[in-house]
């Protein structure tokens, strides 16, 4: 499923960067119905950063919920679409509009195949408090709204996000870690480019590191440390400074059966703590799980 040179994201965002943990996800059928979320265009120079990180996160964060919480395969798309479009190819697509740095209106509009709406949702937030209850709210909102297309609901024992103002920086940081996946230092060599993509990845970590360490559930830590990996594996020479927000998330971690426990396994190793990596191998490598020992012989392999 593509749309032009832009392939949407299945997600989690934080999948591919942590070495793809299948096994931290639910198992999608074959021939599941495919949902495909998008971000409707605006006007750049009526929002900030902030403002555009919300829009396109926004799609991001329904698809995780969706993929956590329904027997759909959803998709989110990276760029927003404009004019009357649906994704090709989907049996429903579903658009997100926010208001100006996310301070208006929420509205979803709930597309079939040939785009003839099949439902409308709207929603007031003014502040960052309403706003995290709105977005709360959301992900039911669209399973409610795509029930005629054969998408259910399902229980995750390991979803459950933030609340209030933490869930929308949450939804922003869906994006931020996006941004970092997909390109964290610029391609030119220009020294202030580089400058400036530096202290944006800088920026990023330290706000969903923050996250991270001020909520509990997996979840943001699970976003915190994919973001980091993506960074790593961009090269960025700022993930060396975020160690100790890292390790505060890691040891609180002691359960094997705790996914940050296993993840912790992976990000000890960007951080060169390799010993300890190597003790939480071992300790996971018992349980009976193939597809965690699949992972796991990833996971050593990065130093």
């Amino acid at each position: 499923m593509t749309a032009g040179p832009i392939e949407p994201l299945e997600p989690p965002v934080w999948y591919a960067p942590l070495r793809s943990p299948s096994w931290l996800v639910p198992v999608v059928r074959e021939g599941a119905p495919t949902i495909v979320f998008c971000a409707e265009g605006w006007d750049d120079r009526a929002v900030g950063e902030a403002g555009r990180d919300l829009r396109l996160g926004l799609p991001v964060y329904l698809a995780e919920a969706v993929r956590f919480g329904t027997n759909a395969r959803p998709f989110a798309g990276r760029l927003a679409m404009s004019g009357s479009e649906v994704w090709p190819g989907a049996p429903v697509t579903v658009r997100s509009t926010v208001g100006a740095e996310g301070r208006a209106s929420i509205a979803l509009c709930v597309l079939d195949a040939a785009g003839d709406v099949i439902a409308d949702v709207a929603r007031e937030a003014h502040d960052e408090a309403t706003l995290g209850a709105v977005l709360d709210g959301l992900p039911r909102a669209v399973v409610e709204a795509v029930g005629p297309a054969g998408i259910r609901p399902a229980w995750s024992s390991l979803y459950s996000v933030p609340t209030g103002a933490a869930l929308a920086a949450y939804v922003r940081g869906q994006r931020a870690c996006l941004r970092l996946r997909d390109g964290a230092l610029p391609a030119s060599a220009d020294p202030d480019s580089i400058a400036a993509r530096r202290a944006d990845v800088r920026a990023v970590l330290e706000a969903l590191g923050s996250l991270a360490t001020s909520t509990t559930g997996p979840v943001p830590a699970l976003l915190f440390f994919g973001a980091l990996l993506a960074a790593h594996d961009a090269g960025s020479s700022v993930v060396g400074d975020f160690r100790m927000q890292a390790s505060v998330r890691w040891t609180a971690a002691t359960d094997p059966v705790d996914p940050i426990y296993a993840i912790a396994a992976l990000v000890m190793r960007v951080f060169g703590d390799l010993d300890a990596s190597d003790r939480r191998i071992d300790v996971l490598r018992s349980r009976d799980d193939r597809s965690m020992r699949r992972w796991l012989a990833d996971v050593q392999t990065v130093t």
